[in-house]
């Protein structure tokens, strides 16, 4: 008998036409990979780095990542169901995920790449290779939107952001989703130009005013909820910016310098363990500099999802939320994709093999 093989291929186009673009949507698997990490029932090793240097050549000159993890969900459907509307995952996936910084100018490419895969839980062979440049995106700008949700005060009216663009824009609709009182987003870009377009390709989807400011210092003025998403190679951000009550969530590695940290009142990260193993990030910079202590780390934010931890403590309380991006996100992502396209028969179907001892045969 001919034990054949098939998996469920999902182009880009594919993954949109799944809901891949919904930030609803990523926010719900978002919450869920959070939760299953605060809850414990996760499988995650430390991410695989490839690069051709020291952690700052990853702005320089790139890097390539895997990004193995396991997510459960079985024990705990019904709090699932409840908190985030969907299911539980059990199984496991991969991404893998290249970036080189010169591939938009040079190229006209996005910097990175990314290909997700998943497995059967039973055999664990694969069922589905998707594109995963989306989910990578969209999870990323979801987990800034999760901590806003858990961390931010719930009245916060003005968002200030660094950075205009894919990762701008991905955290402007998270930050929207988990505070929908947001009004006004203050952006700033080096090149005036790209924080125009910015504002004017954005507005209507954020359903937010954006105005573009002229220095970094003006968009963290009063600002309630600030994201940091560029690719700064030096820090820049003076800690006197900061109002009281303000949550500051920090996707790159150097926009902030590690001594800022010490103004803040909570501290939290997505995995300290990850965060840590990467060593890149400034939260791990700060206290490996002596700038704050270990235990100024709060915790991690799936602790406070769950309700193991608090989160904010105060509406004064300055919050720093410094996530490294977490594979159980990127599986949690996917899966929803994957999930959303078999039910509405989104993707071609390919065979990986037809006979798997055929090959044998062949052998010479």
């Amino acid at each position: 008998m001919k034990k054949k093989w098939e998996v469920l291929y999902l182009s880009q186009e594919d993954c949109v036409a799944a809901g891949g673009a919904d930030m609803s949507g990523t926010m719900k698997a978002v919450e869920r990979s959070f939760m299953l990490h605060g809850l414990e029932d996760f499988i995650q090793p430390g991410k695989p780095v490839i690069r051709w240097g020291g952690p700052e050549t990853e702005e320089t000159t790139g890097r390539i990542m895997s990004m193995p993890s396991w997510l459960g969900g079985g024990k705990c459907a019904e709090l699932l169901k409840e908190k985030t509307g969907l299911p539980p995952v059990n199984t496991a996936g991969i991404k893998y995920i290249p970036s080189r910084p010169w591939n938009p100018k040079k190229y006209g490419l996005p910097r990175a790449s990314a290909i997700i895969i998943i497995l059967d839980p039973e055999t664990l062979h694969p069922v589905c290779v998707m594109d995963g440049a989306i989910a990578s995106a969209m999870r990323t700008g979801a987990a800034s939107g999760v901590a806003i949700k858990y961390l931010g005060n719930p009245d916060s009216k003005v968002m200030g952001l660094i950075g205009s663009s894919v990762q701008a824009k991905t955290q402007i609709m998270a930050f929207k989703e988990g505070c929908p009182n947001l009004e006004v987003c203050k952006v700033y870009s080096p090149t005036r130009a790209n924080a125009e377009k910015f504002a004017k390709d954005m507005s209507d989807k954020a359903k937010m005013e954006i105005i573009p400011v002229d220095s970094p210092k003006e968009a963290f003025a009063d600002a309630d909820v600030i994201s940091t998403a560029t690719m700064a190679r030096k820090s820049y951000v003076d800690p006197g910016w900061y109002k009281e009550g303000s949550t500051h969530t920090e996707i790159s590695f150097w926009d902030t310098p590690p001594s800022a940290l010490s103004v803040f009142d909570r501290i939290f990260v997505d995995d300290w363990f990850q965060v840590q193993h990467h060593g890149v990030d400034v939260s791990a910079r700060a206290v490996k500099e002596g700038f704050i202590r270990e235990d100024k780390i709060s915790g991690n934010l799936g602790e406070v999802v769950c309700g193991k931890k608090q989160g904010r403590l105060s509406s004064e309380d300055k919050i720093f939320f410094n996530p490294i991006g977490m594979g159980i996100h990127d599986l949690s992502e996917a899966f929803r994709v994957y999930e959303n396209a078999k039910t509405n028969g989104i993707g071609r179907v390919l065979p990986l093999f037809e006979d798997a001892d055929g090959w044998l045969e062949k052998l010479k």
